[in-house]
């Protein structure tokens, strides 16, 4: 059934791409640069006569497809500079318009963004709040393996580090371990771990295959769904095309960290081009063994001591075909293998034994129209929780198709994006003898949507924003995820932004169907011996059989009720660019959450997951005062957790998840980018965060952010020739954590990273990457590691 539902998905989306695929009678295209023949972004092309209207790329390109034959007038905007030319288009033909012009212009204007409207438009136009991640800035930080490190110095961010590639990426509050708030994308495709739904960030290590790093803070679930809860980090990698050649890069430093990289592109035609990629990395982690001891007060200990060497290997390969109407098919796919690595989750830290990903994705992109499939598999048949000792199995797999178009219309002053989407998923947690270790049964499941989103250009000034998101889901009721936005120009390069979003957060599959082992609190006890009660006085005395001739385990359960978390969230944003020299982004927001779904949260008597109640005897029990009796007295407290399983066997049900609470929520994100000359830059960013709890719901606890209240970052970059490097401060206020397993203190902290680069010719280059320099040991997230200093260094080898 769900075969013949995929097909008929298939099927529409195909029917819907046969108009955007018909070919039209003529093309223009072409680009906008300096004198020096660097293109310009954020041009606004216009073709009068028919009211079409292009954004240039940060390479200056724009192109127009499917124009009739005849006589156009094209023209050029960008802030207060203007230009036109005139060009003819024959049927069938390209007609091609490069225009190199000498506006006085600064970068800033010239930025332009995607992910905020899934097509490009500058970035004081875009309706939501939208950092973008300097080439320069990318690659100096390219060589830590630590993606997360890119964007932890930009406005609103909360980047939270538990291990070398354990973090959590969050805004606008409430982090967690295994945060999954912020929707993460690459090149359109959701890398995700599909049973948690968060990144394993040891997976996109290889940052310098990057070109783009967008991120848009804020609920997105309008144009991105599910989990677009707080923002949306889109990534888009390089094409072949534009990087031909080959590059080698050597690593070493501190925690024995030895890290190679090689990449080679190529043309294999005048439209096809090849792309391979490959990475090997290995070293130690600030993981220290907790089963004697630990790093800091109030951390629980382990049963088994954790191993902190990790080495990954990675490959990729794609292939582009361009076709003449500048549209373009990438065909992609990838393998990625990884032993070791300490991760914080809920049930306590587990250790990594192996891991084994691919990938296969491909993608038409044209002019109007883009389709998008892909296919994520990871089995990880080995990983222990150091808690409890207890060994984890994990096969999983999601495949996703995906249809896109745009249009325009009024003359170019309405503005649409539209697609639908299918996604199914597979989850099996079998080990060898085909027991499952972290879930009851197998699970399977799909989801499917609709988007669509249109800009009304009202005047020359003002662009109101209205989009909307239909999802269904077998794993929850359907759901519409409403935006609007109105985006007010008070002046050439200043805008005002006012917005309202609707978003939800689905739980993950561990919410819905856990079934793991956890630990009595305060010991490394995973099941109890009753033994005992169930000769001497179940079989013994009474004659019956109550499920205590095993021993008794101890489990996180999770809950198949659990509802949506929702947020609705209401913004003021001003964007400005003053004199050519600074750019500044300011960013008031108001936010109300209800439906929280909790961290693991003691279940006692059933009251954090009925489905998991009070104890129930066999049926016909004899003298069921005198069992009950005897089980309090030898459980004591724990009693209260005494349940039974689904198959009915008794368990202690220690904790679930629940739907509780609702809070409201309200801050303020600051950015300024100064460009003190065309090579120097200097940023600075702060946040500041409030909450107020409404109502607790079930729980007996009060609801803890995981955030602080303020927090800023300065930094200062180079970006010259030959030389680059960047000396950056960022600033944490202390706060309380509160995630499964772990709760405490996280004191204020701060961390100095430093980054240099150095082009020795144009084939070698060579660079340094410290992060924590000045080794302000602390932790960010309790349960966490600590932290201290981290020096790379690096050569690279171009041909």
């Amino acid at each position: 059934m769900r075969s013949n539902r995929t097909l008929s998905i298939v099927a529409l989306m195909l029917l819907c791409a046969v108009p955007a695929l018909a070919q039209g009678n003529g093309e223009i295209d072409g680009r906008i640069t300096r004198e020096d023949d660097s293109g310009i972004g954020g041009v606004t092309v216009v073709v009068s006569e028919l009211g079409l209207v292009e954004i240039t790329s940060s390479k200056g390109s724009f192109a127009f497809n499917n124009v009739p034959a005849g006589t156009y007038n094209l023209s050029f905007s960008l802030g207060d500079n203007a230009d036109s030319e005139s060009v003819e288009v024959t049927a069938g033909g390209s007609a091609t318009v490069d225009k190199s012009v000498d506006w006085d212009i600064s970068f800033a204007e010239t930025i332009t963004v995607f992910s905020a409207s899934r097509r490009r438009e500058r970035i004081v136009d875009a309706p939501a709040a939208v950092t973008i991640v300097s080439p320069e800035e990318i690659a100096r930080e390219s060589n830590s393996g630590q993606l997360p490190k890119v964007i932890e110095f930009t406005p609103g961010v909360e980047v939270t580090q538990s291990g070398v590639h354990d973090f959590n990426l969050n805004m606008r509050g409430f982090n967690s371990s295994l945060n999954r708030r912020v929707q993460v994308i690459v090149d359109g495709r959701d890398p995700a771990v599909p049973f948690l739904g968060s990144t394993e960030w040891g997976y996109l290590s290889n940052i310098q295959n990057m070109a783009s790093v967008e991120l848009v803070r804020g609920p997105s679930s309008a144009l991105y769904g599910a989990n677009a809860f707080n923002g949306v980090l889109n990534l888009i990698t390089k094409a072949p095309r534009d990087i031909q050649g080959g590059q080698l890069t050597l690593t070493g430093g501190d925690l024995s960290t030895l890290r190679g990289d090689i990449g080679w592109a190529a043309s294999l035609s005048d439209d096809w081009f090849v792309k391979l990629e490959g990475q090997y990395s290995e070293g130690d982690a600030f993981a220290r063994d907790r089963t004697t001891s630990t790093e800091y007060a109030g951390l629980p200990f382990e049963r088994v001591a954790a191993v902190d060497a990790y080495d990954s290997l990675h490959a990729n390969l794609r292939l582009d075909k361009y076709f003449g109407n500048d549209s373009v098919l990438s065909i992609e796919g990838g393998t990625y293998e990884a032993t070791g690595g300490v991760t914080v989750t809920g049930i306590g830290r587990v250790n990594l034994q192996d891991s084994d990903r691919q990938f296969f994705r491909f993608n038409y992109s044209a002019k109007n129209f883009n389709v998008l499939g892909y296919r994520n598999d990871r089995a990880s048949p080995d990983q222990i929780a150091l808690a409890s000792g207890g060994r984890i199995f994990l096969d999983t797999s999601n495949q996703h198709l995906e249809v896109q178009g745009n249009g325009s219309l009024n003359g170019g002053k309405i503005r649409l994006v539209g697609g639908a989407s299918y996604r199914e998923t597979d989850i099996d947690t079998a080990n060898d003898s085909g027991i499952q270790t972290l879930v009851f049964a197998p699970i399977d499941s799909d989801a499917q949507a609709a988007f669509g989103q249109a800009d009304f250009e009202l005047t020359d000034k003002i662009k109101l924003v209205i989009a909307g998101r239909y999802d269904e889901s077998s794993l929850h009721d359907s759901q519409f995820s409403p935006k609007a936005a109105l985006v007010v120009g008070v002046a050439p390069n200043h805008t005002l932004r006012f917005s309202y979003n609707e978003a939800f957060q689905v739980a993950n599959y561990s919410e819905f169907f856990l079934d793991a082992p956890t630990v009595v609190p305060g010991t490394t006890l995973s099941a109890l011996n009753l033994g005992a009660i169930e000769a001497g006085l179940c079989q013994g005395l009474l004659g019956i059989s109550c499920g205590f001739g095993v021993p008794t385990r101890v489990r996180a359960l999770g809950n198949e009720d659990l509802e949506l978390e929702e947020i609705t969230a209401f913004e003021v944003g001003y964007s400005g660019i003053f004199g050519s020299k600074a750019y500044v982004t300011l960013d008031y927001y108001s936010n109300e959450l209800e439906n929280f779904i909790t961290d693991l949260t003691a279940n006692a008597f059933g009251s954090i997951n009925p489905n998991f109640g009070p104890y129930t005897l066999p049926d016909g029990s004899p003298a069921p005062a005198l069992l009950t009796g005897t089980l309090q007295g030898a459980l004591g407290p724990l009693f209260a957790f005494l349940s039974n399983n689904v198959d009915g066997s008794p368990v202690l049900a220690l904790a679930s998840y629940t739907n509780a609470g609702a809070v409201d929520t309200q801050g303020i994100d600051l950015g300024v980018n100064l460009y003190l000359t065309q090579d120097w830059v200097l940023d600075f960013t702060y946040s500041w965060f409030d909450f107020d709890v409404k109502e607790l719901g079930v729980l007996n606890s009060p609801i803890i952010a995981n955030a602080p209240e303020n927090k800023f970052a300065i930094g200062l970059a180079y970006n010259g020739d030959k030389w680059g490097g960047s000396l950056k401060y960022r600033w944490v206020d202390d706060f309380e954590w509160e995630a499964g397993a772990f709760a405490g203190p996280v004191p204020s902290y701060s961390v100095v990273n430093l980054s240099g680069t150095y082009n020795v010719n144009e084939h070698i280059g060579v660079g340094l990457n410290v992060s924590n320099l000045l080794e302000d040991k602390h932790w960010e997230s309790f349960g966490g590691d600590i932290l201290e200093r981290r020096a790379l260094g690096y050569v690279t080898f171009n041909w």
